[in-house]
């Protein structure tokens, strides 16, 4: 029930929070693109206390990934209307291949990865957040994508951190950024406004993958799974002149469309989003078991048999 009153909520005006909570940003497009710095002006408008931990630059589909072992570099955002903007970089080393360096070792500044930031905010910028936010992200994350993409695994970090997070992602095409933002914003205010009897934002472990129709097309908000459809998937192409006109006739990763989703898949965020709703999916960050664990389990145990038989020594 507190998950419906969360989704009137995000559809409706509501007064200013109850508490102003400390709110770590994040994205995985760079800490200057529209979103972040739109959510970023909203919610220190509403009276909360917010900073922004963000890659250096696009990192779109990094998923999980992070530079480990490696000196970073900690940046700050020289708009003075974003006075707690950070970025994150690091350092690539590589043979130069131009005139001017050709055959000598360089190191290329590289921007940090979602996790990376995340993980930066969290223990630098804002610790012990009573929110972290990443996004909102230019075009959705649904169903199995989220395995790929940086919003979902940087927001997958806080939770694993023992953060409550959402996820945020609109329609790639959406350029309302401060209409994005107040959705986000109202949301945030819901959270708050309906803390669970321990005080708590949301349940220990559990984060929220939000994800946006065309705002021209917003029908309403619905609860859904994250599930396993999406209308698109990634392959190799040897055209990617669909995804991009300049790239006509050169090979690349790029999408194609899927076929249209099944009677299983009626409640995965992916087909509401396509109806126009504003979709909540709860999440818990870790990879999990399937449903049937047991039933594999019996059907695995003869393979364990045989693992356990190979590493015997004769």
């Amino acid at each position: 029930m507190r998950f419906a009153s969360l989704l009137l909520a995000a559809g409706c005006a509501l007064a200013q929070p109850a508490f102003a909570l400390n709110i770590l940003l994040s994205n995985d497009d760079g800490y200057r693109h529209p979103n972040i710095r739109a959510l970023y002006s909203a919610l220190k408008a509403d009276g909360h206390t917010v900073r922004i931990a963000a890659p250096y630059s696009d990192q779109s589909a990094r998923g999980g990934a992070f530079f480990f072992g490696r000196q970073t570099q900690v940046g700050h955002d020289d708009d003075p209307a974003y006075p707690d903007s950070y970025y994150l970089t690091t350092t690539e080393k590589g043979l130069c291949e131009t005139d001017s360096c050709a055959g000598k070792q360089v190191d290329i500044r590289i921007s940090g990865t979602p996790v990376m930031a995340v993980l930066l905010g969290l223990e630098k910028i804002l610790p012990h957040p009573d929110l972290v936010i990443v996004g909102p992200n230019p075009g959705n994350n649904l169903g199995a994508l989220n395995s790929a993409s940086g919003t979902f695994n940087a927001a997958s970090v806080a939770v694993l951190s023992g953060v409550p997070a959402l996820a945020v992602s609109a329609d790639l095409k959406e350029q309302d950024s401060p209409r994005i933002a107040a959705i986000v914003t109202r949301l945030v205010d819901a959270l708050d406004q309906h803390r669970l009897a321990d005080g708590a934002l949301l349940p220990k472990g559990v984060g929220l993958n939000l994800n946006l129709p065309p705002l021209e097309k917003l029908q309403g908000a619905r609860l859904t799974r994250i599930g396993s459809y999406v209308p698109f998937h990634a392959l190799y192409t040897e055209d990617l002149g669909k995804l991009d006109a300049q790239l006509a006739g050169k090979p690349g990763i790029g999408f194609a469309w899927s076929p249209p989703p099944d009677a299983s898949n009626a409640e995965d965020e992916a087909v509401w989003v396509a109806k126009g709703y504003l979709t909540l999916s709860p999440f818990n960050a870790l990879p999990g078991a399937p449903a049937d664990s047991e039933r594999l389990g019996a059907a695995l145990t003869p393979l364990l048999g045989q693992a356990t038989l190979t590493e015997q020594k004769p």
